[in-house]
């Protein structure tokens, strides 16, 4: 993990500025499957602009010659896990300039009941949300999967003062009166939850990285 860590940070910002590459954040998973993970996310203007970024960034000789370098002998990439997300409709507009968010950053990876997409999106606005910020979280980001494994999901990014809050928090939440009524009038309804099970990761900011809120779209 430092080895990954030092690649990001010494020898790949000035490749990534020839090429245009956009890393609006980058974690260690402290918690979750697979950990401890490295996580990090690039911003796109669409899939187009992926495909020219990356074409440009791999004709680089430079980044072959770092990557030859970094490895030092061994591949230290073993696997890699590609998602593709697009903002969520509830993810509007920001409000303020973007600001500087430290704590413990939560990333939940939220598997949603078949068809059940709109339900989905009322229930984060008027309860999941809501109860989430009363609780102590800031919204980092909302996405929707456009591509990855076991579609359909929806991928949240959260930031919290600390890990004492976010334990206290999440238990809070779980057994909040409002919470639970909404989730068994969708049970009586259609005979499950529209949020099914959810893979969650508790990610600790990269040395060196200052993660922006809303991912920096204040600023833009």
């Amino acid at each position: 993990m430092a080895d990954v860590n030092d690649r990001f940070a010494q020898h790949l910002p000035p490749l990534f500025q020839r090429h245009g590459v956009n890393c609006v954040g980058r974690w260690t998973a402290l918690a979750g499957p697979n950990a401890p993970r490295f996580v990090y996310m690039m911003a796109y203007r669409d899939y187009a602009h992926r495909e020219e970024t990356w074409a440009s960034f791999y004709q680089d000789d430079e980044w072959w010659r770092i990557r030859a370098a970094t490895n030092a002998g061994h591949e230290m990439v073993e696997r890699h896990d590609l998602l593709f997300l697009k903002p969520n409709a509830l993810w509007g507009a920001p409000t303020r300039p973007a600001s500087t968010v430290a704590g413990l950053h939560e990333l939940v990876m939220q598997e949603i009941a078949p068809g059940q997409n709109s339900v989905a999106n009322a229930f984060l606005r008027d309860t999941y949300l809501p109860l989430l910020r009363e609780a102590g979280a800031q919204v980092l980001g909302l996405f929707d999967m456009a591509s990855g494994p076991a579609m359909q999901k929806m991928a949240y990014f959260f930031a919290w003062p600390d890990a004492a809050t976010w334990h206290a928090g999440r238990h809070w939440m779980e057994n909040h009166a409002d919470m639970r009524a909404v989730l068994t009038s969708q049970r009586r309804t259609t005979g499950t939850t529209c949020f099914q099970r959810s893979e969650v990761n508790l990610l600790e900011v990269a040395p060196g990285v200052a993660i922006r809120s809303e991912f920096g779209r204040g600023s833009e």
